[in-house]
């Protein structure tokens, strides 16, 4: 029942977050979004470790290898993400419009700050709540691959407000690859660093430009 909460809660925020075809969505998206997405991602971050705080314990222990390994993920994800992209723009035509629609909130807030809240709240939130808590609590009920396919699911779905096809494979092919990393090392750290340096990467410091 304390994951069904968190999934719904985490299910209206993304709602409110990307729905532009309501008011309230087409306010927050383009004027407010980072704030939003600070204050969803930390929240839900905060409910995963209070409902299960002893769990998180070991699921947060740092270590150079794991340091080491989320550093190698996040840089291969990145370059993944470009050739991707690459490929993509050059057999589908809708793909450049819907990439460029997923950068239109960078001027919202200096892109400094931006990359500071992705690396030090939003992607550590994201993976403490999808990782250590949903695909977590899932393992405990069913089977770890079982619980990797349906938050990665899930993860994907969340996203589905946008109605951009780009954003949703984003999501679940990223979601999938965080998944995997937590279902082999049984840590969050690998994800967090990858998770949060992708995003500053990806979006900030060395975003795709057309």
């Amino acid at each position: 029942m304390i994951m069904i909460f968190g999934i719904l809660i985490a299910s209206a925020l993304w709602f409110i977050m990307f729905a532009e075809f309501i008011e309230l969505g087409d306010l927050i998206h383009n004027s407010y979004f980072w704030i939003a997405m600070t204050f969803s991602a930390s929240s839900l971050a905060v409910y995963s470790v209070v409902t299960q705080k002893d769990k998180f314990k070991e699921l947060l222990i740092i270590n150079k290898k794991m340091i080491i390994i989320g550093f190698v993920h996040a840089v291969l994800l990145y370059g993944l993400s470009r050739l991707g992209v690459f490929i993509a723009q050059n057999m589908f035509d809708f793909v450049v419009p819907q990439i460029e629609a997923i950068y239109t909130t960078k001027t919202q807030l200096d892109p400094l700050y931006i990359g500071l809240l992705l690396i030090f709240i939003i992607g550590p939130a994201e993976e403490i709540f999808w990782r250590g808590f949903v695909q977590n609590k899932f393992s405990q009920i069913s089977t770890p691959k079982r619980a990797l396919v349906l938050t990665t699911i899930i993860y994907s779905l969340v996203h589905i407000w946008a109605f951009n096809p780009m954003l949703l494979l984003a999501a679940l092919v990223l979601g999938l690859h965080w998944g995997l990393l937590f279902y082999k090392y049984k840590s969050l750290v690998p994800g967090i660093i990858s998770h949060a340096l992708w995003d500053a990467m990806i979006f900030v410091f060395f975003p795709v430009v057309f």
